[in-house]
């Protein structure tokens, strides 16, 4: 995951690490040891105190920070102190039973709230947190994690001071709509993304039968203001023939068996910084500068058990493909708890992993890199043949059923992301020499299967390689300018159309690149920021236009490095498809436009699949799985009935009049019309003339607006007559399918 440009990194990081954790929980820091849990009286749980001194802790950043000092609530002990000093999303969080066996847990199930003290130690008067629970199901992964509530946003409480205060909040909030298992908690974690120095102090976290302050979290409920409707026209050409959409556009990296059924969904993608090292043979992996260079993973005793093979089983199991990555880096873990930067190894460092004083950060100061260690310490060499071999392996085990193969994850932050093994930027030249190596060696291990290519990170790699940034920041970009100034992807695609050419088949046959919004506010972006203002929740929505617009104006960096170009990031990469190498697919292999703290989650994210299947792209994954309200998109897309109904198969041309609403229509193979409708504006409603020439038959309305909670709903008891137009009223803020028979 990369959401932004090199000067953008320490934002980059935050985020992969914040995805990373959400998948890998065992990667974390540590301090101490286990917490013992005490039970007081039958209606209270306390599973941590200040004058606990055991339990396991993380912080996102070696700016932020979670520590045992001060002096906790009773005045004995030391309570959790949280300090946030970097920018973008920071976390932090703890586990009271210290990631011991499957044993390890509290059973909350009969309690009503959560429960903690907080106090502010800095004066920020709109300071706040969030927080969430998580349970141990998944003992090798983080596992699942209850909805996101912020304590003062929410209204637990008024405001976080300097006086301690308690916090009460209802279970239920925290679990509805969630896998989370009560009855198998072991850890809480707090966030927070405004990017002001922030300190706190935590106490007394445990569970009681008090009366929540708060009944309801719906990250939903209305929070902009209203405003009078407005009018919109717009126009279907039903006769049309259309193109197909491909179910593939739906793709996450991470979700439940009970939800990749329920919606449906045909791929599924393995990737992210830690595939970049991963050893198919003992199911390890490294995650690299996101989180000191450490190597990780669960032991297995067979590499069936794990990894690709088990990956594959599973998912095929469910009527679902894979998009898994394959390290083309050159070097895996060579275990499974080895680190980069050893402090005695060499010497004194920035920071070190908390509770590891040996696990340094591999930096002599905050910016200067250390140098002239050993790739020996973490890691073992391993090419072509040893991914082919561990392909062939999979596809023994896993089954003939088709599959894509993805060639690492962003080469182009190699020598940042894994700078212990790999210092030396990547070049146009070395990128496709590891392009043709690996993805022959794939084709000739797995000859069914399809191979993606190129995994760029954002905008910067889409025109400029790693080389380029020499010593003058991108200046001089001698690198592309001694490949004729042709952009990177652009001469990337070109040589994948040559080598079809002359050879009679493909070697890439996907070309794979990631986005995420890079517009700021108040130094938070789209993706990573928790803000209800309507002003972030409006630029929020304008940035799902960089993927198409050639209109839209670029609200970040990237119009100054664009010389104020546009984006449109998949138009541009199909028109370079369309004139160098015909009939290449294109993925969308990492996104996310954030908000699923509102409902600018949902709408965001349904106006990304109706621009999906406009735009005829291929595959697409967010990163990683649809959180809060974002996952109110995939109900009204792939099953906004409860039974299975979904968006059509065929796109059919539609035009709207009014900016603030996108018409999406589709046949479906059943005859059926389906038009999603995506009104942005967050705070007037529409009144819509929707002309459908030739268009006969019922209609049925399904939504999903700031008043149905986490519901798609049917918004018409009864059906409708149809009979060439359709008029309706959509609410501020909504989603709604359309469905004529």
């Amino acid at each position: 995951m990369s959401p932004g440009l090199r000067p953008f990194l320490i934002v980059l990081v935050l985020g992969q690490a914040f995805a990373i954790w959400m998948i890998s929980g065992q990667y974390r820091a540590t301090l101490g040891s286990a917490a013992e849990t005490k039970n007081v009286g039958a209606d209270e749980l306390t599973v941590w105190n200040a004058e606990s001194s055991k339990g396991k802790f993380w912080a996102n950043d070696p700016k932020n920070s979670i520590e045992r000092e001060g002096t906790g609530v009773a005045g004995k002990g030391k309570p959790l102190t949280i300090r946030f000093d970097s920018h973008g999303w920071r976390g932090c969080g703890l586990n009271w039973k210290n990631w011991y066996p499957s044993n390890a847990c509290d059973d909350a199930a009969s309690f009503k709230s959560l429960v903690f003290h907080i106090r502010q130690l800095t004066n920020v008067p709109e300071a706040d947190l969030t927080v969430q629970l998580l349970d141990n199901v998944k003992r090798t992964e983080k596992g699942p994690t209850s909805n996101p509530i912020a304590i003062v946003g929410s209204g637990t409480l008024a405001r976080i001071d300097g006086e301690w205060r308690k916090v009460v909040v209802s279970l239920d909030a925290l679990s509805r709509g969630k896998d989370l298992n009560l009855t198998r908690l072991w850890g809480i974690d707090f966030s927070n993304s405004s990017g002001k120095p922030l300190a706190f102090q935590i106490d007394q976290i445990g569970f009681s039968n008090e009366v929540a302050r708060i009944v309801s979290t719906e990250v939903l409920a209305p929070s902009f203001p209203e405003s009078a409707a407005y009018a919109a026209e717009a126009s279907i050409d039903i006769g049309a023939a259309g193109h197909a959409i491909r179910d593939d556009i739906y793709g996450t990296c991470d979700m439940s068996k009970e939800k990749l059924q329920a919606y449906s969904l045909t791929n599924v993608r393995w990737g992210g910084n830690r595939s970049s090292r991963f050893n198919w043979k003992i199911n390890a992996d490294n995650a690299g500068k996101d989180w000191f260079y450490k190597n990780g993973g669960s032991r297995v005793n067979d590499p069936a058990e794990g990894g690709w093979t088990r990956f594959l089983f599973e998912k095929q199991a469910l009527g679902s493909s894979g998009y898994v990555t394959i390290p083309t880096l050159g070097y895996v873990s060579k275990d499974h708890e080895s680190h980069a930067f050893s402090i005695k190894k060499y010497g004194k460092q920035h920071t070190s992993e908390a509770g590891h004083a040996d696990v340094g950060d591999g930096f002599i100061s905050a910016g200067q890199s250390l140098t002239g260690n050993d790739w020996r310490d973490t890691s073992i060499e391993a090419g072509p043949e040893f991914m082919a071999e561990g392909v062939r392996f999979a596809v023994l085990r896993a089954g003939e059923k088709p599959r894509y193969w993805a060639l690492d994850n962003e080469p182009m932050l190699w020598h940042e992301t894994h700078r212990d093994v790999r210092t030396k930027p990547m070049s146009y030249d070395e990128l496709w020499e590891r392009t043709l190596k690996y993805a022959e060696a794939i084709k000739a291990a797995d000859p069914t299967s399809k191979v993606a290519g190129f995994c760029s990170w954002g905008w910067t790699d889409l025109f400029y390689s790693a080389a380029d940034e020499g010593g003058d920041d991108y200046r001089t970009k001698m690198d592309h300018r001694n490949h004729g100034s042709c952009p990177l992807a652009e001469w990337f695609i070109m040589k994948c159309g040559d080598y079809k050419r002359e050879h009679g088949k493909s070697l890439v046959d996907v070309f794979d690149l990631h986005w995420y919004p890079q517009a700021e506010m108040a130094g938070r972006s789209p993706y990573l920021g928790r803000d209800t203002s309507l002003g972030f929740n409006q630029l929020r929505m304008r940035t799902t236009r960089d993927l198409w617009d050639p209109n839209y104006r670029q609200e970040s960096w990237i119009h100054g490095a664009s010389g104020g170009k546009p984006t449109m990031i998949l138009r541009r990469a199909k028109d370079w498809i369309a004139k160098h190498n015909p009939g290449m697919e294109i993925c969308l292999g990492e996104y996310n436009f954030g908000g699923e703290d509102n409902i600018t989650g949902a709408l965001a994210q349904a106006e990304v699949f109706g621009t999906l299947a406009r735009e005829q792209i291929d595959l697409a994954f967010i990163w990683t799985h649809p959180e809060g309200s974002q996952e109110l998109a995939w109900k009204l897309f792939r099953n906004f009935d409860g039974t299975g109904s979904k968006f059509g198969d065929r796109y059919l041309p539609s035009i709207s009049k009014q900016a603030d609403l996108s018409v999406f229509a589709s046949k479906r193979n059943d005859g059926a019309t389906t038009i999603a409708v995506v009104n942005k504006n967050l705070c007037s409603p529409c009144t819509l003339k929707l002309a459908v020439p030739g268009l006969n038959g019922s209609l049925q309305v399904w939504r999903f607006d700031q008043t149905t909670g986490k519901q798609v709903v049917a918004a018409t008891k009864d059906a409708q007559s149809v009979n060439g137009e359709i008029n309706i009223t959509l609410p501020a803020a909504s989603g709604t399918m359309l469905v004529i028979k």
